[in-house]
């Protein structure tokens, strides 16, 4: 299979929806897969594929019409992450990203969040999702960013780690800790905070081994004050805001993650068909066509793993 080849998985795609994951392909053909190479080698990040992807709105796949958007199914965002990661892994997670982060405003802010936030996202705006802290990662009850109530605003003090797109984004969605409410699960609260917020720092980004045009940014908060309106639900219902984040999110990176095993196959069947043994293909070797067997295999088997839960 080729991999811009779009997967079906059991969905039938209707028309609409074919036509946008062929144009997707297409992008990440003739644009995005020529671009890669380069982009890791200088770690530069990748505006121009951002600027093409916006170019053709697919933040909108899935933002509500209501709000900019032409919101399609679940499965479509799915397999066009698939296909943009195939193409450059470091733009599957910028694009991925802002997914991941902006999901629970559409699931759980209110409708003046949604006016306020959406249509900048839908016209191509950059989202971060900031969970993990130096001592927080798995263990998100571990956190120690405190969310403290002031008036009419809040007060934000900590830090996170490993964030996708902190260096860039105009919209975060931060996890943290209500001062108010002593246990730890029931203290964790979301929030947002907008680009250009006064002490919100990045303090470095991360060196990475790859997919390095894709900046990861550890973040400080040093007393930043938001407006209480930028509470996503009430004080103490963050956990299920954070588990309900990555329910939708965890498929959107395995999606990333099979983009990239299947540029890979495709790039070990275009060598073994190349490369030369004693006169002979090596792919004619019948221990390279086991280990070929065997890698087509579970990459099928995921990919349909991957459209079941999606």
């Amino acid at each position: 299979m080729r991999v811009f080849e779009r997967l079906d998985g059991g969905h039938g795609w209707d028309e609409a929806e074919a036509a946008v994951i062929e144009t997707v392909a297409r992008l990440a053909r003739e644009e995005i897969a020529p671009r890669a190479a380069e982009l890791d080698r200088t770690k530069a990040f990748p505006w121009d594929n951002i600027k093409a992807i916006n170019a053709l709105g697919l933040n909108g796949l899935f933002i509500p019409e209501a709000y900019g958007g032409a919101a399609m199914r679940y499965a479509v965002y799915i397999e066009c992450a698939r296909l943009v990661a195939a193409a450059c892994a470091s733009t599957g997670i910028v694009w991925s990203t802002v997914f991941h982060a902006i999901k629970p405003v559409i699931d759980f802010g209110t409708e003046a969040q949604k006016q306020r936030f959406l249509p900048q996202i839908a016209a191509g705006g950059l989202a971060a999702l900031c969970i993990t802290e130096p001592d927080a990662g798995s263990d998100a009850t571990g956190m120690r960013t405190r969310f403290t109530p002031e008036g009419d605003q809040i007060r934000i003090d900590g830090g996170k780690r490993f964030i996708s797109n902190g260096d860039v984004a105009d919209v975060f969605l931060v996890f943290g800790k209500w001062s108010e409410i002593s246990e730890p699960k029931a203290a964790i609260t979301a929030l947002l905070i907008e680009k250009g917020a006064p002490g919100l720092d990045v303090v470095r980004l991360e060196e990475k081994l790859g997919h390095r045009a894709a900046s990861t940014a550890e973040l400080a908060f040093d007393g930043i004050r938001v407006p209480r309106e930028n509470l996503l639900k009430a004080p103490g219902e963050g956990l299920a805001i954070l588990f309900a984040a990555l329910n939708k999110s965890r498929p959107s990176v395995a999606a990333h993650a099979l983009g990239i095993a299947r540029a890979a196959f495709q790039a070990a069947v275009e060598y073994i068909n190349e490369r030369k043994q004693s006169g002979r293909r090596i792919v004619e070797f019948q221990g390279i066509q086991f280990m070929l067997a065997d890698l087509a295999t579970d990459l099928v088997m995921c990919e349909r793993w991957l459209f079941h839960v999606s």
